[in-house]
């Protein structure tokens, strides 16, 4: 009897383990009809020729995810013509999923398998017009999250600096290198100055233009790039989530245009030797910044905007660029002010820090130098505000012990500048610039 109900029991287990296996291998092949899709090959970077200093790169190598969040994430009504919409977002898995079977587990794959960018991405015109018209107008240099205080974001600049810009003629470009570091008049040495009225001669832009296009095709400058990350364990909204995918297609859609130019354009593989060797002789000895930084550099001498207000910064990757443009540009001066490193800094608005920062405002406007007034008005009166370091407190509203005043808005510092009469002439239209923007800005609070 108890050898019977034995092999009852041992018969009904197989019996549950048999129905388990069978719906595990229908959801397999529906899920394979459906979404039949390559795996992800990771990118082997480049050798780096740049003057940087890196550090070891973040694993993309996460904890797989439990089995039932590979279904759908919540639904995100994206903008009409949005990359997140026409490329098909809310049909991406979890980022953090488990990629052990992309086959299984993908609805749709940014890899095909060699590597490429899928052809759903090539093929989708509305995604690749998507694709296109978002990348085209990233600037390298506020590529990310890093850098949003920085001169890139703050200066409107006549040619803007974006991606649509340096790939717009590439062979072009290099060619007039080649003839611009032929021609002794526009190789300016640091020690020789700068000459800003062979801007267009001696095609200033491309010299920016090759110098980028150098760093992110051939120099680890896409992997470099500045970005957030959001690990598995940080219980992502589906918004991260998606933001997540977002930059890994930014970064595919990238490396595919410097596919199509492959090494023609290499700096140290195409370039006349004898130029190579120009350039770094350009370098202090003492202080030795790479090729690039110095092409750059060498721009900024001679006038072009941008590389005139290039400066020296470390990616959250840990790779640091050495260009130091704004020692040769048209804003030097006011880039070095403590005025201008007092606005990069998020504060709680106060009376001395509006009146610096409008007297440096003014100062810009006589220079003729645009700038964003919506960053403006973001960077003094949008939280969160972080406490300033020991040597400015004081200058900052603070007494001799560190005590700091109650927080006060925009709207009543700028109120009491009118009142106490604080702000004229050039300042007081400085004042009334920012009271405006704000207001459009729903930020006079």
């Amino acid at each position: 009897m108890r050898q019977q109900k034995g092999q009852t029991s041992r018969n009904s287990t197989l019996a549950l383990i048999a129905g388990v296996v069978g719906l595990s291998l229908l959801f397999v092949i529906h899920t394979r009809k459906d979404n039949e899709t390559p795996s992800i090959d990771a990118n082997v970077p480049s050798e780096d020729d740049e003057s940087t200093i890196s550090v070891a790169q973040q694993s993309n190598t996460e904890p797989s995810l439990a089995f039932d969040t590979l279904a759908k994430l919540p639904y995100i009504d994206f903008p009409p013509g949005s990359v997140e919409e026409a490329c098909g977002f809310n049909d991406f898995v979890s980022f953090h999923a488990d990629r052990s079977d992309d086959k299984t587990h993908w609805p749709r794959s940014i890899f095909d398998a060699n590597g490429d960018l899928a052809a759903f991405f090539s093929e989708s015109n509305e995604c690749r017009t998507a694709l296109n018209k978002h990348v085209n107008a990233i600037n390298p240099y506020l590529w990310g999250e890093s850098h949003r205080d920085g001169s890139f974001a703050f200066f409107e600049l006549e040619d803007p600096l974006t991606f649509e810009r340096i790939f717009a003629d590439p062979l072009g470009d290099f060619s007039r290198v080649q003839e611009v570091l032929s021609r002794s008049e526009c190789v300016i040495r640091q020690e020789d100055g700068l000459n800003w009225e062979l801007q267009e001669s001696c095609h200033a832009d491309a010299l920016m233009n090759y110098a980028l296009i150098n760093r992110y095709c051939y120099h680890d400058g896409v992997d470099s790039r500045s970005r957030t990350y959001h690990r598995a364990g940080d219980n992502l909204t589906p918004s991260q989530d998606r933001f997540m995918w977002k930059q890994e297609l930014e970064d595919a859609w990238v490396t595919q245009w410097c596919d199509k130019i492959s090494t023609d354009l290499h700096l140290f593989r195409k370039l006349d030797p004898e130029h190579v060797e120009l350039l770094k002789s350009m370098e202090d000895p003492m202080f030795l910044k790479g090729t690039i930084s110095m092409l750059i550099e060498l721009a900024a001498r001679l006038g072009e905007e941008a590389a005139g207000i290039t400066l020296g910064h470390k990616t959250n990757k840990g790779t640091t660029y050495l260009e130091h443009g704004v020692m040769f540009g048209r804003n030097k001066r006011l880039l070095s002010s403590f005025a201008w490193k007092e606005l990069q800094l998020k504060k709680e608005p106060n009376r001395e820090r509006f009146l610096q920062i409008f007297h440096f405002l003014a100062d810009l406007t006589q220079e003729q130098t645009k700038f964003d007034w919506d960053w403006v008005v973001h960077q003094l009166c949008t939280p969160p505000y972080f406490e300033p370091d020991d040597t400015l407190k004081n200058v900052n509203g603070g007494n001799e012990q560190g005590e700091f005043e109650e927080p006060k808005s925009c709207r009543t510092v700028a109120y009491e500048l009118y009142t106490e009469e604080l702000v004229s002439g050039s300042v007081l239209e400085m004042a009334n610039q920012f009271e405006r923007t704000a207001l459009n800005l729903d930020l006079y609070d």
